[in-house]
C-alpha cells in the first residue's frame, strides 16, 4: 500500500462542481441562519415573535420561506453523502484497504469534537457537524449500495418523515382541543382535574417552540447581552437538549434521506455535472413546477393561521417533498449555470469557499456571535428581518473574496489542514510552495 493511497485529495483531483454547490449551499445556510443569530430563535419561523413582521420583513420571509427554507441543508446533505463515496472509493482504489474505514471514521470522530465545541463554546445552538458526523458513522455501511437502491431509501424515508409529520398533526389538534376546552372550563371559574391542568401546560409548551413567552424572551436577551462564560453556561442546556433530543429524528429522517440520495446522485453523473443541459434543465422545471407551487401552499396555510403552532403543524405534512422537489430544482438551475460555463468568476470563487467549506462555516458563527453578543458589538434583537440581509450579503463578498485568496498561497482552509492533520496523524503541507508528502 502506497503513502499515496491515504494521503488527502490534491486539488487536481477535486471535482469543481461539487465545490461550486458546496459553495453555494454553505452561503445559504448563512441566509437561514441569520435570524437565530440575531433575533430570538421562534422569529426563525414566525415573524410575528421578533425582527418585524409587516412590509420588507413579511416579503423577506416569505421569499425565504418558499424558495429556500431546508434546501440549503439538503443539498450540504446530498455533498456530504456523495464526499463519503468519493473518499472511500478514492482509498479503496488506491490500494488503502482497510485503512479506507480507519481514515473515515478518525474524520467524522474529529468532526464530532469540532461540532461539540461548536455548539458548547462557539455559542452556535443550531451546529451540524455534530449531527452529521453521527450520520457519517453510520452511512459508511450503505455507502456501496447500487445507486438506485440508495435513492430509492432516501426517498422512501422522507416519505415516511411526512407521513409521521401528518399523524403529528393529529396529535398537535387533539392536544390544541383538550387545552381549550380545559381553558374554558377554567374561565367559568370552575376547578381543574390534573388532567385538564396538564393539557393546559402541555399545549403551552408546544406553543412556546413558535410563540416565545415573556420570560424565555428576556431570557434569551439577557444572555445575549451578558458577558461569554455566562452564555457559555446558560445556553449550554439548550443547545445540549437541542443536539441529543433531536438526534433521532435528525439522523433518520432529516439528514440521512438526503445523503443517501447525494450517494446515488454522483454515481449517476448528476452531481459531477456530467449529464446534458437539457437533463438539468429538466431537473430544474420538474423539481420548481411541484415545489414552488406546493411551498406557497404552505404559506398560504401558516399566513391564514396568523403563524399559529396549529397552522405550522398543519403546514408541515408535506414539507418533506416540497423541499426535496426544491432541492433538485435549485440542483438543477445551478448545474445548467455550471455545464454551460457561465459566470466562471463567481463559479471559480464559489468553489474556493466550498474547498475551504469547515472553515467558513466556523467564520460564519465567529463574526455573528462578535456582531449579536454583548463581549462584541452587542446587535442581538437590534436590526429587524430584512436589515439582517445586509449583514449576509457583507458575509457572502467577504467569504468569496478572502476564500480564493486564501487558497492562491495555501492548498487548504485554515480549519481544512487541521481536520486532515488529525485524521491521517501527519502535519499536512500547507503553503503551495511546500512538497506533498505521504
Amino acid at each position: 500500500m502506497s503513502n499515496a493511497a491515504v494521503a488527502p485529495v490534491i486539488k487536481s483531483a477535486r471535482v469543481q462542481s461539487l465545490d461550486v454547490l458546496r459553495g453555494l449551499s454553505l452561503l445559504g445556510i448563512l441566509m437561514m441562519n441569520i435570524t437565530a443569530f440575531g433575533l430570538l430563535w421562534q422569529a426563525y419561523d414566525n415573524p410575528m415573535a421578533d425582527g418585524g413582521s409587516g412590509g420588507m420583513n413579511l416579503t423577506v420571509y416569505q421569499i425565504i420561506s418558499v424558495g429556500f427554507e431546508g434546501t440549503m441543508r439538503g443539498i450540504f446533505s446530498l455533498l456530504f453523502g456523495a464526499g463519503i463515496v468519493l473518499l472511500t472509493e478514492r482509498m479503496e482504489n488506491a490500494g488503502a484497504g482497510i485503512m479506507a474505514a480507519e481514515i473515515h471514521f478518525r474524520r467524522m470522530m474529529w468532526m464530532m469534537l469540532f461540532g461539540i465545541i461548536h455548539w458548547s463554546l462557539l455559542l452556535w445552538t443550531g451546529e451540524i457537524l455534530f449531527a452529521y458526523s453521527m450520520c457519517g458513522l453510520l452511512l459508511f455501511a450503505p455507502r456501496k449500495l447500487p445507486a438506485k437502491v440508495q435513492i430509492g431509501i432516501g426517498v422512501a424515508l422522507l416519505v415516511l418523515a411526512a407521513a409521521m409529520t401528518s399523524l403529528d398533526y393529529g396529535g398537535v389538534v387533539e392536544s390544541h382541543d383538550k387545552a381549550v376546552a380545559a381553558q374554558q372550563v377554567q374561565t367559568s371559574g370552575q376547578a381543574l382535574s390534573p388532567d385538564q391542568s396538564k393539557a393546559i401546560e402541555e399545549w403551552k409548551k408546544k406553543d412556546t417552540h413558535i410563540w416565545p413567552s415573556a420570560e424565555m424572551a428576556t431570557e434569551s436577551r439577557a444572555i445575549h447581552h451578558g458577558s461569554y462564560w455566562n452564555a457559555v453556561v446558560k445556553q449550554f442546556p439548550g443547545s445540549f437538549e437541542f443536539q441529543w433530543n433531536a438526534a433521532p429524528f435528525w439522523l433518520i429522517f432529516d439528514a440521512i434521506p438526503f445523503m443517501l440520495i447525494g450517494m446515488g446522485l454522483l454515481k449517476y453523473g448528476v452531481l459531477g455535472g456530467g449529464l446534458p443541459v437539457r437533463s438539468y434543465l429538466l431537473m430544474a422545471v420538474i423539481g420548481y413546477g411541484l415545489g414552488i407551487p406546493l411551498g406557497v401552499y404552505e404559506l398560504g396555510i401558516v399566513l391564514d393561521g396568523q403563524f399559529s403552532t396549529l397552522s405550522f403543524a398543519a403546514a408541515g405534512r408535506t414539507y418533506e417533498i416540497s423541499r426535496l422537489a426544491m432541492v433538485i430544482g435549485h440542483l438543477g438551475l445551478a448545474l445548467t449555470v455550471i455545464r454551460l460555463g457561465l459566470f466562471q468568476w463567481l463559479q471559480s470563487a464559489l468553489a474556493a469557499v466550498g474547498q475551504m467549506a469547515l472553515s467558513n462555516y466556523l467564520a460564519q458563527t465567529l463574526i455573528c456571535t462578535a456582531l449579536f453578543y454583548g463581549f462584541g458589538f452587542d446587535l442581538y434583537g437590534k436590526f429587524e428581518r430584512y436589515q439582517l440581509y445586509y449583514v449576509v450579503g457583507a458575509i457572502w463578498a467577504a467569504q468569496l473574496a478572502w476564500s480564493p485568496l486564501w487558497l492562491a498561497r495555501f492548498r487548504f482552509g485554515p480549519m481544512e489542514w487541521l481536520w486532515r492533520s488529525l485524521t491521517y496523524w501527519q502535519r499536512q503541507p500547507m503553503r503551495l510552495a511546500s512538497p506533498v508528502g505521504g
